[in-house]
C-alpha cells in the first residue's frame, strides 16, 4: 500500500494525539485518582500505534505499545500513579515526538534511541503487576463470533459452516439493496499469525470496504475489534456493487492480512430460511413468512441494538447512493493564504470600481457596487474567521515546560491557563510562541522566589504563573502574570548604569514605570550568573521586537513582592485592516486604525519646545510631535506649509505621540502586501497597499516612528 498519500495527515495527527497526551498526562498529575483521564491517555496511545503501525513505522508503535501495558495497569488500579512513572511516560512522548518530526523532515524513524525508556516501561511494568493480565481477557469476547451462530436444527440444511445470525433489520437492509442492484457479502477475514496490531488491521479492513460500500454489521462488533477483543479473525456483512474478487483483492492488498473468503449473503439467508418452508423446494419464494427468522440469543441483545443502528445507516446510504459529508475539512494552510490573497485582489478592484463611478458620475455602477460591497465584506469576514485559530493551540505547550523548568529550579509552581479559546490570526499564532515562551521562564526564573523564601514573606510556597487571553475591541490582549518578587525599579536603574545603557543623570530622571521598561533593551539582564535558563541579555528584547514586528505592543506593570504583569496586544489579524489615509506633499500613506487615539488641528503657536523637542499639550498631557514629512525626506515646492497644522494622535501602549501630515483623506479598509525581502530592512515602513487609483500608499510602522 502507498501511504506516501496519507503522510500529512498522519504527521498533523500524530502531533495531536502528542499533544493530548501531555496535556493527559499533566492532569493526571496533579489528580492520580481520575481514571477518565488515563482513558483518553491510553485511547491517544493506542490510536498513535495504529497509525504507526499502519504507516510502517514500527519503532513508534513499539514504544507505544510498551506505554500501552503500563497505562493498562493504571487503568485497572493494579498500580498507582508516581512522579516516576509520569516522568517515564512524559520521556516517551519527547521520545515519540522527536521520532514524528524526524519522519516530518524526511528522516529516519530511529532518529532517537528508545531503549533506555522502554527498559523503564518494562521495569514498572514487572513492578507493580503482570502486564500481560489484561491482554489476556481479550480474546474471550471473540468466541461467539468465531463460533457458528446458527440454530443447531438449521446446521444440516447450513452450506457453510460459519454463516452469520442476521436479525430483522439486518434482513431488511440487506433485501433493500439487493432490490436496488447492489450485492450482499459476508466477508471472514482471518489475519497473519504473530499479528501484534490487529486493531490497526481491522481499522483498514473495515475503512476499505466502507470506501467500496456501506457495513452492515461485523462480528463482534466495532468497539471489540478496536480494543482487539477478537481472536485472528472476524466477519463483516458489506453491501456493495462491487465483484467478490475486487473485494476479496481489496482485503488482501493489506498487509499482515492472510485471508479473506467472500461469501453470498443471499445464500445464507435463503439455508436459513429453508428449515422453516417443510423442506419444499419452493420455501425460498415463501420465505419471507413471520416466523422465518430464527430468535436471537438474549446475550447478543446488545451487540444487535449496535448492528441494527449501522443496519439502518446503510440502508440509508443504499436508497441514496451516495456518501454522507463530514462536518468538517482539513485544508491545507497554503489554499487559505491563496484564497485570503484572492479577497485582497477583489476588495483592491472593488475600492478602485467605487473610484471610477464617484468620478464618472455612474449611478448604475454605484448601486451595484453597494451589492458587491456586501458580498465582498460577508466573503471576507467567512475567509478571515476560517483562518482564526484558537490561542489554545500555543497555550497547550506550556504546562509541560512549566513543569520541568520548576523541577530544574526546585521551585513549586501552579500554572493557570485561561481564555484559551480566545481566537488569532494564523499568521500571528505561529509567531507568538517564542515571546510567550521568554515571558515564562522569566517569570520562573527572575519573578517567582524559592519555597523558602516564599514562606518566609508568608505567601504560599507555590507560586502562582497566569497565562490568560482576552479580546479588546479589534485586539487580543494575552497576558503573563505572577505572584513573585516583582521588579524593582532602582536594581534595573543600577544595572543599566553599569551596563553603559544609561546616564546616571537619566537614571535620575525617569519614573518607576519607564525605569522598569529598560528590561526590553538589547543585552540587558539582572541575573547574577549565567545558567540554561537565563543570564545571556537575550529575551526580553526579543520579545519586544517579535510582537512588534507583528503590530502588537508589549508593556509590564509590577508591584514589590506582589507579582509582575507582562501584557502583549496585539491585532486580530495581519491581512486586511481598517487605516487612516494621510498626505504628506503629494505622497499618501495608511496609519492602521487600532494605533490611532484621535485627530487633532493645531496651529503653530501650540507647538512648544522641551529639551529641544517639540511638543503639544493634549487634555493636561505632554505629548511629543514627529512631522512625518522630515522623517520620510518627503521633498516639497517652496519649502512652504499650511497655517492649519493636522496631527494624527497615535498610541503605543502607554506612550503617545502626534504625526504631524499635511492633509487627511479618510478611513479606508486596505490589504496588507508585503514589501519584499529587498526593503525589508525599512524600519517606519510596515508594508503596502494599493488605492482604488491604482496608486501604492505605503503603510506607517507606529512603533518605530515612536
Amino acid at each position: 500500500m502507498d501511504t506516501n498519500q496519507y503522510m500529512e495527515m498522519f504527521l498533523e495527527e500524530s502531533r495531536e494525539h502528542l499533544d493530548s497526551l501531555d496535556d493527559g498526562l499533566m492532569t493526571l498529575e496533579k489528580d492520580p485518582e481520575e481514571l477518565s483521564i488515563l482513558n483518553d491517555i491510553f485511547r491517544n496511545a493506542h490510536t498513535l500505534k495504529g497509525m504507526s503501525a499502519t504507516m510502517g513505522y514500527t519503532k513508534i508503535a513499539e514504544l507505544t505499545h510498551d506505554m500501552e501495558n503500563i497505562l493498562d495497569l493504571l487503568r485497572h488500579e493494579k498500580m498507582a500513579v508516581t512522579e516516576d512513572i509520569i516522568d517515564t511516560l512524559l520521556k516517551c512522548g519527547d521520545s515519540l515526538r522527536q521520532m514524528v518530526e524526524s519522519i516530518g523532515e524526511g528522516g529516519p524513524e530511529d532518529v532517537v534511541d528508545i531503549s533506555e525508556v522502554a527498559a523503564k516501561l518494562s521495569a514498572l511494568v514487572n513492578s507493580g503487576g503482570q502486564a500481560s493480565a489484561a491482554p489476556a481477557a481479550a480474546p474471550a469476547p471473540a468466541a461467539p463470533a468465531a463460533a457458528p451462530a446458527a440454530p443447531a436444527a438449521a446446521a444440516p440444511a447450513a452450506p457453510k459452516s460459519n454463516a452469520l445470525e442476521y436479525s430483522d433489520t439486518d434482513r431488511g437492509v440487506i433485501n433493500q439493496a439487493l432490490d436496488s442492484g447492489m450485492r450482499a457479502y459476508h466477508i471472514k477475514v482471518t489475519l497473519a499469525e504473530g499479528c501484534i496490531l490487529k486493531s490497526a488491521r481491522s481499522y483498514m479492513v473495515m475503512n476499505t470496504l466502507d470506501q467500496m460500500g456501506e457495513v452492515v454489521k461485523s462480528v463482534p462488533p466495532t468497539e471489540d475489534l478496536e480494543q482487539e477483543k477478537f481472536d485472528q479473525s472476524f466477519d463483516v456483512v458489506v453491501v456493495t456493487d462491487s465483484e467478490p474478487k475486487a473485494v476479496e483483492d481489496a482485503i488482501l492488498a493489506i498487509s499482515e492480512v492472510d485471508s479473506a473468503e467472500v461469501m453470498d449473503v443471499a445464500e445464507e439467508l435463503k439455508a436459513e430460511e429453508a428449515p422453516a418452508a417443510a423442506a419444499s423446494e419452493a420455501a425460498p419464494a415463501a420465505s419471507p413468512a413471520p416466523t422465518a427468522a430464527p430468535p436471537v440469543p438474549v446475550t447478543h441483545t446488545a451487540p444487535a441494538k449496535a448492528d441494527d443502528k449501522k443496519a439502518m445507516a446503510a440502508a440509508a446510504k443504499a436508497n441514496e447512493k451516495k456518501l454522507k459529508s463530514g462536518q468538517s475539512v482539513r485544508v491545507d494552510i497554503e489554499k487559505l493564504d491563496t484564497l485570503l490573497n484572492l479577497v485582497g485582489e477583489l476588495v483592491i478592484n472593488k475600492v478602485r470600481l467605487e473610484q471610477i463611478g464617484i468620478t464618472h458620475r455612474l449611478t448604475e455602477l454605484t448601486e451595484t457596487l453597494e451589492q458587491m460591497d456586501r458580498v465582498t465584506t460577508d466573503l471576507q469576514t467567512v475567509v478571515m474567521k476560517v483562518r482564526m485559530v484558537p490561542v489554545g493551540q500555543v497555550f497547550n505547550r506550556f504546562p509541560r515546560m512549566v513543569r520541568d523548568l520548576a523541577k530544574e529550579l526546585n521551585k513549586e509552581i501552579n500554572l493557570r491557563i485561561e481564555g484559551e479559546e480566545t481566537e488569532l490570526d494564523r499568521t500571528v499564532i505561529d509567531e507568538i510562541g517564542d515571546p510567550l515562551m521568554h515571558l515564562l521562564r522569566n517569570s520562573l526564573d527572575h519573578g517567582v522566589e524559592h519555597p523558602d523564601d516564599r514562606e518566609a514573606k508568608g505567601k504560599p510556597r507555590a507560586g502562582d504563573v497566569g497565562l490568560i487571553a482576552r479580546h479588546e475591541g479589534n485586539n487580543v490582549v494575552i497576558m503573563v502574570t505572577d505572584d513573585g518578587k516583582g521588579i524593582d525599579a532602582d536594581v534595573i536603574r543600577r544595572k543599566a548604569i553599569e551596563k553603559g545603557m544609561i546616564t546616571q543623570d537619566e537614571a535620575d530622571n525617569i519614573n518607576d514605570a519607564d525605569a522598569v521598561r529598560l528590561i526590553f533593551l538589547p543585552g540587558f539582564s539582572t541575573a547574577e550568573k549565567i545558567t540554561d535558563v537565563s543570564g545571556r541579555g537575550v529575551g526580553m528584547d526579543v520579545v519586544r521586537s517579535k510582537i512588534e514586528t507583528l503590530g502588537g505592543h508589549v508593556d509590564v506593570e509590577t508591584k514589590i513582592d506582589e507579582g509582575s504583569v507582562f501584557k502583549i496586544k496585539l491585532p486580530l489579524t495581519l491581512a486586511i485592516i481598517q487605516a487612516l489615509m494621510v498626505k504628506v506633499a503629494e505622497e499618501m500613506y495608511a496609519i492602521p486604525l487600532g494605533s490611532i487615539d484621535s485627530t487633532i488641528n493645531i496651529t503653530q503657536e501650540d507647538i512648544k519646545t522641551v529639551k529641544n523637542k517639540e511638543v503639544i499639550v493634549l487634555r493636561g498631557q505632554i505629548i511629543p510631535i514627529i512631522r512625518l514629512g522630515d522623517i520620510l525626506s518627503v521633498p516639497r515646492e517652496n519649502g512652504e506649509e499650511n497655517d492649519d497644522i493636522f496631527v494624527v494622535v497615535v498610541h503605543i501602549g502607554e506612550r503617545k505621540a502626534g504625526i504631524v501630515v499635511d492633509n487627511l483623506i479618510g478611513q479606508q479598509e486596505i490589504v496588507i502586501k508585503t514589501l519584499g525581502k529587498l526593503l525589508a530592512g525599512l524600519k517606519v515602513i510596515s508594508g503596502a497597499t494599493v488605492l482604488g487609483d491604482g496608486r501604492v500608499a505605503l503603510i506607517l510602522d507606529v512603533s518605530a516612528l515612536m
